[in-house]
């Protein structure tokens, strides 16, 4: 793998640049906020039907069988993707354990994303995740989606990145509504969703 070692952060390091920008934490916060409003989320996600109650059926129904927090936080990520419009397959790419040097091929052609190397299917638990920026692996084992959703976005934070093509209003979701970072000026789409989590 070309520059691996080059580009390596850490989670510490991420959490205390996005402090040292913003005076907030970021992972904490972010996962607060998320757990906060995962109800009100969810019942906006359920509430509508059509091609978005199709796509996102199958995430629900294994949020709804399971217990676990990394797992109802990434189906709700997914969701929320998804209600936003937008391909949660382009941030988050997912692989099998017997895939791996597939997955590590991909790293090269890819501008942003995170790679989630599973045991077997979609939402059983991660063996690996890791954060790809202009096809270097910056960040690896993380514990869970929702943690790499949260270094990701420190990441073009502190880097002072354009958010992932074909994801802006996901990336701006997190800024402006989990993280409650500039808030004021949202986009059409996120105020709508913004003002339906305060309904």
């Amino acid at each position: 793998m070309k520059n691996k070692s080059i580009f390596c952060f850490s989670l510490l390091q991420i959490n205390a640049e996005f402090l040292r920008i913003t005076t907030l934490p970021l992972q904490s916060r972010f996962m607060a906020s998320l757990d906060r409003q995962s109800s009100q989320l969810l019942q906006v996600i359920r509430s509508k039907g059509g091609v978005l109650r199709e796509k996102t059926k199958d995430t629900i129904k294994v949020m709804d069988q399971s217990l676990d927090i990394d797992i109802r936080r990434e189906g709700l990520l997914k969701c929320l993707i998804t209600y936003l419009g937008e391909d949660a397959s382009c941030l988050i790419k997912e692989y099998q354990a017997d895939q791996r040097e597939e997955a590590e091929r991909e790293f090269e052609k890819t501008t942003m994303a995170f790679f989630v190397i599973r045991e077997t299917d979609a939402l059983s638990h991660a063996l690996d995740i890791s954060i790809v920026i202009d096809g270097v692996e910056v960040l690896n084992e993380l514990p869970s989606v929702a943690c790499a959703c949260a270094m990701m976005f420190g990441l073009i934070y502190a880097l002072n990145l354009k958010y992932p093509e074909g994801l802006k209003y996901t990336f701006e979701a997190f800024q402006k509504i989990i993280m409650d970072i500039e808030s004021k000026q949202m986009s059409r789409r996120v105020q709508n969703l913004s003002s339906k989590l305060q309904e």
